[in-house]
């Protein structure tokens, strides 16, 4: 069951308009009667070392002051738009910078059943540091929203990109409720060559795995040799209308600042329907 998201939340003096991972959070929270915790940041103007020395502490302060006065205004609105939507919410406000944003979600979210999170664009660093935290520190499933994703959640058509892996498994465990809604489930698995490794489940194994969950499921396998894996996935998105997609996050190191894998890469750059990851 879902009954606990937590959502970061975007300050207005960062853009004049909400993410659309803010309203998905609240309408996924409609549609599951879950709790939504909201967590806004407090950036303060960021600052030449040198220079924040030599200003005066009372500038300092009123910087952090109106950063702090900035994420509750968000805060409130998004507290609002809760509780019109009959939505429980608690909100929270986090000072310091990106690193200390993306902490404060991976932590709260080990307590809670999901993170929502937006698409990062492609020049946001802190955003991308933002969904690595949520994907590799919180050991939560991630559902990442598009920024050009309009209107409400949709579960009609999903596709699970598979390949047999302990992090695709985990994402479609995750990803349950969502299937449970599900009017159909598509299963496809995409390797470099037609060779299907003997050792993990095939798309077929997990589609009998799902029926007995009592969901209607096909399966199929794609050989992705003249286009990259994540290019094949969005195409397939695109030709099922899926709703959403699951699939394993990857990445090539540990470290934070990672370098995400392919196709994990590949998604969050082009990505045109919400998709959840796990890992």
């Amino acid at each position: 069951m879902l009954r606990d998201i937590v959502v970061p939340i975007r300050p207005r003096s960062m853009s004049s308009t909400a993410w659309p991972a803010e309203q998905y959070a609240l309408s996924l929270a409609s549609l599951f009667e879950a709790h939504v915790t909201a967590i806004a940041p407090s950036f303060k103007a960021a600052l030449n070392g040198i220079l924040a020395v030599q200003l005066p502490s009372e500038f300092l302060d009123e910087l952090q002051s109106r950063a702090d006065e900035d994420a509750r205004s968000a805060a409130e609105v998004f507290a609002d738009s809760a509780r019109r939507a009959g939505v429980p919410c608690e909100t929270q406000v986090v000072r310091g910078g990106p690193t200390q944003l993306a902490d404060a979600v991976a932590v709260r979210a080990r307590a809670s059943d999901l993170i929502v999170v937006p698409q990062p664009e492609e020049q946001s660093l802190w955003e991308r540091e933002l969904v690595e935290a949520a994907l590799f520190d919180s050991g939560r499933p991630v559902l990442i929203v598009p920024y050009i994703q309009r209107g409400e959640p949709r579960f009609e058509r999903v596709l699970i990109a598979w390949d047999g892996g302990k992090e695709a498994a985990r994402a479609v465990h995750d990803a349950l409720p969502f299937l449970q809604r599900a009017k159909s489930v598509e299963i496809l698995t995409v390797s470099a060559d037609a060779r299907q490794p003997e050792n993990l489940p095939s798309g077929t194994d997990l589609a009998r795995h799902l029926a007995r969950h009592g969901r209607q499921v096909t399966a199929k396998a794609m050989t992705g040799v003249d286009i990259s894996v994540s290019d094949l996935l969005l195409s397939q998105a695109a030709d099922a209308a899926a709703d959403l997609v699951v699939m394993g996050g990857y990445a090539h190191s540990r470290l934070r600042h990672l370098v995400f894998g392919g196709a994990t890469s590949g998604m969050l750059r082009s990505m045109t329907a919400p998709v959840l990851m796990a890992h």
